[in-house]
């Protein structure tokens, strides 16, 4: 359902406790897939997000390898190929991890080696994450296929159309899956045969993940709108509008939605009715998705910055400085951050005592609430509707 954002607490006197350097490859020419041939692939990409259990993290690189690393040290435990890169988030289930990849497959892993329990291919890349529930794992392909397969083989249980590409992460909850297609369709369907209840059309590229909450369900798309809808029947119930598009999946916390887009913004709007509460500019892009617990919200930014504010207004509390593109999102558990970039580091920040790193980090003491709260700027772009 997307709506845990992170456990336990976040630094306030943030230091670097470690950085590891992924493996790169480069794009090459045999691809063809519409991307630069001099393109270099490490680090953590979009949408990946760490995951971390007990005192282990575990992540894909777009560098073509997974990693499982010492929560406390970043010493790496195992690293296996995984064909191509891993853009996607990987998601662990018991004694399995779970994992799609740019070579057309999705992947399930022994947890304590690394090895291949089994890899199934479809038609084209994977950048989606996989969702586990019970015996099933639902996914989406850029084939422009929802996925349905068995957990312990990997075999196909079905497969419904979403014409276009499918780079969201399914949510599943009550019976029903939810995924936005490049098309410009958010759908809804069976998680026992994967018929299509309803689709609402967004009219553009769906690659926002849906959050669902109380009965709604939260996601942006590229044109830069932002809808909440009734997960029921798919009918709209607000939405706003970004300046440029939406690539981030929302945060749902205490009846706020924290989202950023590619106009600069992080933006905290009502889950209730969409109004705004603040929003906060940078000087570039917002893909990576905000975690939001311990009364701060953290997420990348695209000129390198890994920002930390004040969820209640939005005040600057820390920045941790990398300085080339954060797109991915952070694992929060434990008092540590882990977080990676496009540069091919990933790195772990947590409390320290003595003096703060100037290099990594700067401190703002939360000054400078004054984010263009809802009160200076009645009209914030919210289209209400009635909801069917």
């Amino acid at each position: 359902m997307h709506t845990l954002t992170g456990v336990g607490t976040v630094p306030r006197r943030p230091r670097l406790l470690w950085r590891l350097q992924t493996s790169a490859i480069r794009e090459g020419y045999a691809e063809r897939r519409k991307v630069p041939p001099n393109m270099v692939w490490r680090g953590l990409g979009w949408t990946g997000q760490p995951a971390r259990v007990g005192d282990r993290v575990y992540f894909g690189s777009p560098g073509s390898h997974i990693y499982c690393v010492e929560g406390d040290t970043g010493r790496i435990i195992w690293e296996q190929a995984a064909g191509h890169c891993v853009k996607g988030s990987v998601t662990v289930d018991g004694d399995r991890l779970f994992h799609g990849s740019r070579d057309n497959h999705l992947y399930c892993r022994d947890l304590e080696t690394g090895a291949v329990v089994w890899k199934t291919r479809i038609g084209n890349d994977m950048d989606s994450s996989p969702a586990v529930v019970g015996e099933r794992i639902y996914v989406g392909g850029e084939d422009g296929y929802l996925y349905c397969f068995e957990r312990g083989t990997g075999k196909v249980i079905w497969r419904t159309a979403a014409p276009g590409s499918v780079e969201s992460s399914p949510a599943v909850v009550n019976g029903r899956v939810y995924a936005g297609a490049s098309r410009g369709d958010e759908y809804c369907l069976s998680a026992d045969d994967g018929h299509v209840i309803w689709k609402f059309h967004t009219g553009a590229d769906t690659d926002s993940s849906a959050v669902y909450v109380d009965g709604r369900l939260y996601f942006g798309c590229e044109s830069g709108a932002f809808f909440c809808l009734n997960a029921e029947t798919g009918g709209l119930l607000w939405k706003v509008k970004a300046q440029k598009g939406i690539w981030a999946t929302p945060a749902v916390v205490e009846g706020r939605v924290y989202i950023g887009s590619a106009d600069g913004y992080m933006r905290c709007l009502s889950a209730q009715d969409g109004s705004l509460m603040w929003k906060r500019h940078y000087p570039a892009r917002i893909w990576s998705s905000a975690a939001v617990l311990d009364g701060c919200v953290l997420f990348g930014v695209r000129n390198g910055k890994l920002e930390c504010l004040r969820a209640q207004d939005g005040a600057p509390l820390w920045t941790f400085n990398d300085n080339f593109d954060i797109i991915a999102t952070p694992c929060v558990a434990g008092g540590q951050i882990v977080i990676g970039s496009q540069n091919g580091w990933v790195y772990c920040i947590g409390d320290g005592e003595g003096p703060v790193h100037r290099g990594w980090f700067t401190m703002h003491a939360g000054q400078g609430a004054a984010t263009t709260p809802a009160a200076s700027n009645p009209s914030s772009g919210v289209v209400a509707h009635p909801g069917r």
